[in-house]
């Protein structure tokens, strides 16, 4: 993936992270007809908020991040083609702009709730 969509990514997400933040990481999870995105951040040795409890951020602007985000991410796996696209793309980056990123390619269509909370035990330690 061209690092233009991750910066594009991180823009979209940057209007909703806390002043002080140290680390933030997204999630987005493409299944059967549907797709799922959160991210977190996190302050010091503090615990990573979940983006829906960050002060100001509303349920509906984020959604419409969501879709945005959704609209750039679709784009990318659709050119990648149904037998290459990548079905879990994780990104991390911190306040220095360092940044990670992780592809998956297994189908989670069936336990997505689960696979979920594996995730966020590698990415979030929780």
């Amino acid at each position: 993936m061209d690092e233009k969509i991750f910066q594009n990514i991180f823009d979209i997400i940057s209007e909703f992270i806390p002043e002080g933040w140290d680390k933030m990481v997204f999630f987005a999870g493409y299944t059967e007809g549907s797709y799922s995105m959160k991210f977190y951040s996190k302050a010091g040795k503090g615990k990573y908020v979940d983006c829906f409890s960050f002060p100001g951020a509303s349920k509906a602007s984020l959604v419409k991040a969501f879709m945005k985000i959704d609209t750039i991410l679709s784009k990318n796996r659709k050119e990648l083609g149904e037998n290459n696209a990548w079905t879990i793309f994780s990104m991390i980056v911190d306040k220095n702009g360092k940044m990670k990123t992780d592809f998956e390619y297994d189908d989670h269509s069936e336990d997505m709730i689960a696979y979920e909370k594996k995730w966020a035990e590698k990415y979030l330690g929780e």
